[in-house]
């Protein structure tokens, strides 16, 4: 697993806990990612602005700095 995608179970594991059926959904969905650029890109495409900034606070990576890769991610 790669560290982008295993922070993001990490946040997900820590935002929905409470709802198994939802965190079981998205840990699946996050355990097909194979490589950290499948794991950049649900950071970019697909997580909520929550998770963004639970990913920033976890990372050295500033909320621009995560904006700024979702406003060109989606588009190559």
């Amino acid at each position: 697993m790669n560290y982008v995608t295993q922070t993001l179970m990490e946040i997900y594991s820590e935002r929905f806990a409470h709802d198994k059926p939802f965190l079981s959904e998205k840990i699946e969905e996050l355990e097909k990612h194979r490589n950290k650029y499948d794991g950049l890109t649900f950071l970019c495409c697909s997580a909520d602005e929550t998770t963004v900034d639970m990913y920033a606070e976890r990372t050295k990576l500033t909320i621009e700095e995560i904006s700024f890769l979702r406003s060109i991610w989606c588009k190559i």
